[in-house]
């Protein structure tokens, strides 16, 4: 007999923090991280011999190594696709719904896209062994406050608002275009899919979108009035990149505006870091 239970992997991340948030305090659903003591502790790494739960309603499947520099260098994305496979097979999950990235799109051995669309695959592979599984494809999420990562958008606080530096120099082409997405609308949304018997593989993001250059002029407004000058960029690439959801009837669409959304995330990062 199937608990009523739902198990969240991968809580202290961005994702799986703002999930927390939105489910406010529902006890159906149970919350594990290896790092953080808000949640309750379980390494991936381990046998799931002795793990609890071993019939359950649903497993939202969030964990995967922080995308930093420093992990990149080290080679462990791959260690997500291990995670998975072990979930899958010792735990038997009525509904999977998996967060995959739009870093799939990217060229064919990028070290993230590659382990994720692996990770797909998997659960593709063993679709028999679930009532239905649901895979979502982000674009560019931004939390409400400042998270260390090494996505353009938190590199860009870190330099100007953490560090303090003036001037820096960007990967990337100043004209390449993004369009962010608030994390806690997708959580919304995947929560209210997830209340759904269909399986499907879905892209979520912003059509709508602004020049990398535009963004840091935003960044530049708040830079200006804490610093009494402007912060100095450049960028290394001369090749435009546009990072953008394409448009199809399978895909989920924000409903958010960029710069609205920006300006909350700037706002709440430099109160919370009391600058």
């Amino acid at each position: 007999m199937y608990k009523k239970v739902n198990l969240v992997f991968g809580s202290s991340g961005l994702i799986g923090k703002s999930f927390k948030k939105v489910l406010k305090k529902d006890k159906n659903y149970i919350f594990f991280s290896k790092n953080t003591k808000n949640f309750l502790k379980y390494d991936l790494n381990k046998s799931l011999k002795n793990f609890p739960y071993k019939k359950v309603e649903k497993c939202f499947f969030f964990a995967s190594p922080r995308i930093l520099n420093k992990n990149l260098k080290k080679k462990i994305f791959s260690q997500e696709y291990i995670w998975l496979k072990n979930v899958i097979k010792n735990i038997d999950i009525k509904q999977i719904i998996y967060l995959s990235s739009s870093s799939v799109y990217y060229k064919k051995n990028h070290v993230i896209g590659s382990t994720k669309k692996r990770c797909e695959d998997l659960i593709i592979k063993n679709k028999k062994k679930f009532d239905n599984y649901q895979i979502w494809r982000p674009f560019n999420l931004v939390g409400s406050c400042y998270y260390p990562s090494d996505h353009f958008l938190n590199i860009l606080f870190k330099k100007m608002f953490v560090e303090k530096k003036n001037s820096y120099s960007f990967k990337g082409n100043d004209n390449d275009m993004r369009g962010y997405s608030s994390v806690d609308e997708f959580v919304t949304i995947m929560l209210k899919y997830s209340n759904t018997k269909k399986s499907f593989l879905k892209d979520f993001g912003n059509i709508k979108l602004n020049k990398l250059n535009e963004i840091i002029k935003l960044f530049n407004i708040y830079y200006f009035k804490l610093n009494k000058k402007h912060f100095k960029f450049n960028f290394l690439s001369k090749k435009k990149n546009i990072n953008k959801i394409k448009l199809n009837s399978k895909n989920i669409y924000s409903k958010g505006d960029t710069i609205k959304i920006l300006k909350i995330y700037l706002k709440n990062s430099i109160n919370d870091k009391k600058m």
